[in-house]
């Protein structure tokens, strides 16, 4: 119910018309609207302030509260209109996440939601790191399902991911060496190049460059661009441990 009610508040801000501080207005009209207490929507409003998305505006009116106005900051505003994946709209962001890919791996969710909270705290730097995390977990689960599987390479892989010192990125390149030959094999394009071209990029940047003391800096554009692309990276990682699962490696006796 609150994601429901933080969209809607969003929603209604964005849309402009009556947003007046006092009860019997701007709150009153979308509790009835939603079917909700009063108190719900001014937690959801009063949370919005905290986190940078809404403000009071005086609009010259003095003393007079009733007469302010909810507005969305320019933040508020990117959130209201920046689609399903703005992560500043994290209860949204989390939300499509949920419907989409409902059987997320725990941790991949656990690093993403410490991302999403560390760009909505404007820690772009962090946001960066935690998201790289969360796309190794996602290849990892991945890397394995594919070296228990009877694909092609699958015994190679499985020697790369069995030394105690491997590099994530190696890793990854393995994995593209590897998958390549097999690559027109595999179902819905999920192995075309632009995509593991795309993917290479991200863990590249978040955890080869940004996860070690380079002093790489990472500014707001860049962490939204790399949080926006996350979903279609880990639906692709998600699909391919599933082919593979479906294609185990048959034991020999």
């Amino acid at each position: 119910m609150e994601t429901e009610l933080r969209r809607a508040v969003l929603s209604r801000l964005n849309a402009g018309g009556e947003t007046r501080f006092g009860r019997p207005y701007f709150v009153s009209r979308l509790r009835r609207e939603v079917g909700c207490s009063e108190s719900e929507v001014l937690e959801v409003l009063w949370g919005l302030v905290g986190d940078g998305l809404a403000y009071l505006d005086p609009s010259g009116q003095g003393s007079s509260t009733d007469n302010w106005h909810w507005r969305l900051s320019s933040r508020g505003l990117r959130a209201a209109e920046g689609g399903s994946w703005e992560p500043q709209d994290v209860d949204g962001y989390l939300a499509r996440l949920q419907r989409e890919i409902p059987d997320l791996d725990r941790l991949v969710k656990l690093y993403l939601v410490e991302a999403l909270r560390s760009f909505e705290a404007r820690t772009y730097l962090a946001a960066s790191v935690m998201l790289g995390v969360a796309a190794e977990r996602a290849f990892l689960v991945m890397a394995n399902s594919y070296a228990g599987s009877n694909v092609p390479g699958s015994t190679s892989m499985a020697k790369e991911l069995a030394r105690p010192r491997s590099n994530y990125f190696g890793l990854w390149t393995e994995f593209r060496k590897r998958i390549e030959p097999v690559r027109q094999t595999l179902p819905d394009g999920l192995a075309d190049p632009l995509t593991l071209d795309a993917v290479a990029d991200l863990i590249r940047l978040t955890r080869n460059e940004v996860g070690h003391p380079t002093g790489r800096i990472i500014d707001e554009d860049t962490a939204r661009i790399h949080l926006t692309i996350a979903p279609m990276y880990l639906q692709k990682m998600r699909k391919l441990t599933y082919h593979f699962a479906r294609n185990p490696l048959q034991e020999t006796a």
